[in-house]
C-alpha cells in the first residue's frame, strides 16, 4: 500500500477553549460544567468511540484487494524481481485457481541462501564481502514453491480486525492472506494496512 503524507489530527490539540465556549453557548439552558471538564469528557468520549469502531471493524473493510501473487512454479529470480518492482517484502503463493498454499517473503530468501544461518540482508552482505562469494547462487534455479513458508496462516474476510491484529502480533508476522472458506484468495492484510487505518494503535 502506498505511503501517504496525510497527518492525523490529535483531538486534544484540535479542540480549543474557544471551541468549547462556542459549543456550550449553542446548548439551551445552564450547563454546570467547566471548560476543562468539558474537554476531558470530549476526549474520553472520542477515545471510547475510536475503540468501539476499531473493535467493530472486520478484515474486509481495510484489507488490500489488489494482491500481487506468484505460482509455486514461478522462479525465485522472477519472484524477487516482482517484489522489488512493487516495493513489497512478501506475497502469497497460489495455485492456478487462486487457492493459497504458502507465503514467500524476504525471510524465506535469507533462510535459504548461504548456510541458512544469516538472519538479515546485512548479515548476508557482510559474509559475502568476507568470503568473496555470492550466496544467491545457492538458490539460483529454484522456485517459489520450493522455499515458501507453509502451511500458511490465513484469515476469513469477516474476521474481527482486532483479533487478527493480535494474532499477527503474537505470531510476529507482517502479512496474512484473506481467503474464503475454500482457501481462495480474496485479499491480504498487512501491517501497513493496520498502521494506515489506526496510526496511534499498537501494530504487529
Amino acid at each position: 500500500m502506498p505511503e501517504t503524507n496525510k497527518t492525523r489530527l490529535d483531538p486534544a490539540e484540535l479542540l480549543s477553549d474557544e471551541d468549547v465556549y462556542a459549543a456550550m453557548k449553542k446548548i439551551p439552558g445552564y450547563l454546570d460544567i467547566s471548560v476543562g471538564d468539558f474537554k476531558e469528557l470530549y476526549l474520553l468520549a472520542y477515545e471510547h468511540a475510536e475503540a468501539r469502531l476499531y473493535n467493530s471493524l472486520r478484515v474486509t473493510e481495510i484489507m488490500t484487494r489488489q494482491v500481487i501473487t506468484v505460482l509455486p512454479a514461478t522462479s525465485l529470480a522472477e519472484a524477487a524481481a516482482l517484489m522489488a518492482k512493487n516495493h513489497i517484502t512478501g506475497l502469497p503463493v497460489v495455485q492456478e485457481e487462486g487457492t493459497v498454499i504458502g507465503i514467500l517473503s524476504e525471510q524465506d530468501f535469507f533462510r535459504n541462501m548461504g548456510d541458512g544461518h544469516q538472519a538479515s540482508c546485512m548479515a548476508l552482505i557482510a559474509e559475502s564481502l568476507v568470503s568473496g562469494g555470492c550466496f544467491a547462487l545457492s538458490i539460483r534455479g529454484q522456485t517459489a514453491g520450493e522455499i515458501m513458508t507453509k502451511p500458511v496462516v490465513t484469515v476469513l474476510e469477516n474476521a474481527p480486525l482486532h483479533e487478527v491484529s493480535k494474532m499477527m502480533r503474537e505470531k510476529k508476522i507482517n502479512r496474512v492472506p484473506v481467503t474464503d472458506n475454500k482457501m481462495r484468495l480474496l485479499g491480504i492484510l498487512t501491517r501497513s494496512d493496520l498502521m494506515h487505518a489506526f496510526p496511534e494503535r499498537e501494530t504487529p
